[in-house]
């Protein structure tokens, strides 16, 4: 499965977290680069000491590498969205949380207008919802549903030429490249939707990540064609399979980049990893490590203290503040980051001045912490007796503590109305 069929092929929770799990691989794909993490590798976050399994570090990855998915999807063509500019700059507005006051001292107009536009988008919503539910019932009536070819989201045009079943792209392919897959082509189709299907395959013979020489590409192509892999070269630039250097020095597969146009290469943040050597010292890699070295990487993750307390975000522009608990504050500021940064933190005003003031404006601040008679380690495993069973009377005990020295904290700060995001 390739990137494109697998983001058209994603659920819509998947495709607002922007990755997936692929059983077939076993691995969290992200939906925009491709990048896979194999499932039970543990990820070393880039400059802290966290650690995140395979699906919270594919997460991370699509915030990092590629910013917000709300972004991207609004980066997209009009024929995939369905929304005109005026429509995804306004659910751009509506998302950072801009009164309609607001909208319109920025953009002119009046507040019915911007009124109705909501009103519009919800109707599209609603619509949305049906058309989904109309179609899965329609194909779970019918066997044997044609099933489309998906578009690669980088096409320059986006019409009637993508719009070709899985069984005429098989068919084109069997007319085009009588003598096999790796040609020679029979000719080059003058119908453009044929055209497409064989750029497509063509397309297959580049790897993503990867820059190439106009030599190399050339290489690629000349199985297909010997007098006319130039022309074949100049379709799969215009057509966007591949994207290029103004003077053609360097060749690539293109994506979207975080602000909605394609990009050079792929964007990645590499996981930091440490792998344990045979003379007990830690070396730092930027290659996946072996079991073995996943295996020590994991103990020495569940061999960390647990630190257990209560934290407070402060707002230096304005001085309010939001008070937390957590019985695992290892790395929390980066977690709190994180979700911020996605949109999704459970308490809307501080989002919404997270999103006004931006990161700088914030302090992450340890109020205090639970003292313990002993060292408690990330996995909990001092909770446990010696049959390994939970003594979950213990675990609910620490959950208490904190959530008293919160209720304390909240109670010696009062961080609420104007003081604070309670």
């Amino acid at each position: 499965m390739d990137m494109d069929e697998r983001f058209w092929n994603a659920t819509s929770e998947e495709i607002k977290q922007g990755y997936l799990y692929d059983g077939r691989l076993q691995s969290y794909c992200c939906l925009l680069c491709g990048e896979q993490f194999e499932d039970g590798e543990v990820f070393k976050l880039p400059g802290s000491d966290r650690f995140f399994n395979a699906a919270k570090y594919a997460g991370y990855h699509v915030q990092s590498a590629h910013g917000s998915m709300l972004e991207y999807l609004l980066s997209l063509d009009k024929k995939a969205t369905g929304l005109t500019v005026v429509q995804k700059q306004l659910v751009s507005d509506f998302a950072q949380g801009l009164s309609d006051r607001e909208i319109v001292q920025r953009t002119g107009g009046s507040a019915s207008t911007i009124r109705n536009h909501r009103f519009v988008l919800k109707e599209k919503a609603k619509q949305a919802k049906l058309l989904l539910a109309v179609m899965e019932l329609m194909e779970s009536c019918v066997d044997n549903i044609p099933k489309f070819m998906p578009v690669h989201r980088t096409a320059t045009v986006m019409d009637e030429r993508f719009a070709i079943t899985e069984e005429e792209y098989k068919g084109v392919l069997r007319q085009y490249l009588p003598d096999g897959l790796d040609g020679p082509l029979a000719s080059i189709p003058s119908k453009e939707k044929r055209k497409v299907a064989l750029l497509r395959h063509m397309a297959s013979y580049f790897k993503l990540g990867e820059r190439y020489t106009e030599g190399e590409v050339n290489e690629r192509l000349i199985r297909f064609s010997d007098d006319q892999y130039v022309t074949l070269r100049r379709y799969l630039v215009e057509y966007g399979f591949l994207d290029r250097e103004v003077d053609g020095s360097a060749y690539w597969i293109p994506i979207i980049g975080k602000d909605g146009s394609k990009v050079k290469e792929r964007e990645k943040v590499q996981a930091e990893t440490t792998a344990i050597g045979s003379n007990g010292n830690e070396q730092k890699s930027r290659n996946k490590p072996d079991k073995a070295a996943r295996k020590a990487m994991t103990a020495e993750y569940q061999e960390r203290v647990r630190a257990m307390g209560v934290y407070g975000i402060k707002n230096n522009m304005n001085g309010r503040m939001y008070i937390g608990a957590s019985t695992n504050m290892d790395g929390l500021w980066s977690k709190e980051q994180f979700i911020l940064g996605l949109g999704s933190h459970m308490n809307k005003k501080l989002q919404q001045e997270w999103k006004q003031f931006g990161r700088e404006a914030f302090t992450y601040l340890i109020l205090e912490t639970v003292k313990t008679e002993e060292d408690i380690r990330y996995d909990y495993r001092d909770v446990y007796d010696t049959e390994g069973n939970e003594l979950a009377s213990v675990a609910r005990d620490y959950k208490r503590k904190v959530e008293r020295l919160k209720e304390e904290w909240l109670e010696k700060l009062k961080p609420y109305g104007e003081q604070g995001y309670h």
